[in-house]
């Protein structure tokens, strides 16, 4: 049965690692939150939140523009595509659910559950930009990146 579950679940995920998701997450969120105290003790408090917004998209824009420059960048990639591709799963079962609280009345359900459905598609669309983006550094990098090419 694990190993059944394991299938599952590593198709859902496209055999993307969670501790690569999961550092790549505390990298972003970290350089997120030096950026707010940084900007906050030094500047301007009325920034810090916009710099602690700016940080992360920096970096992450750093990463993207070309991922085979370093594994450092790969990493980062690899964890959001993670990121999206569970909010993608995460989005679409919360969209299906809908259908049994709007008591299964389509009309109800797609008008309260269209945010879902609208979330689930945009993050498909990350995730697949991701994907096109990091195909090439994927076969630069000698199959180093777990994205799917």
């Amino acid at each position: 049965m694990p190993y059944l579950i394991g299938i599952i679940l590593g198709d859902v995920l496209a055999r993307i690692g969670l501790f690569r998701a999961a550092g790549a997450a505390v990298v972003l969120a970290a350089s997120g939150y030096l950026a707010y105290h940084l900007v906050a003790a030094n500047l301007d408090p009325g920034y810090a939140y916009a710099a602690a917004a700016a940080a992360p998209l920096a970096l992450f824009g750093w990463a993207v523009w070309n991922p085979a420059a370093s594994r450092f960048r790969l990493w980062i990639v690899d964890g959001v595509y993670l990121a999206a591709r569970l909010s993608m799963w995460w989005a679409a079962i919360a969209f299906a659910f809908g259908l049994a609280a709007a008591g299964f009345r389509v009309d109800r359900w797609l008008t309260a559950e269209w945010p879902q459905a609208a979330t689930a598609g945009v993050f498909w669309a990350v995730q697949w930009v991701l994907g096109v983006q990091t195909a090439r550094s994927h076969r630069i990098m000698g199959d180093r990146s777990v994205v799917e090419a």
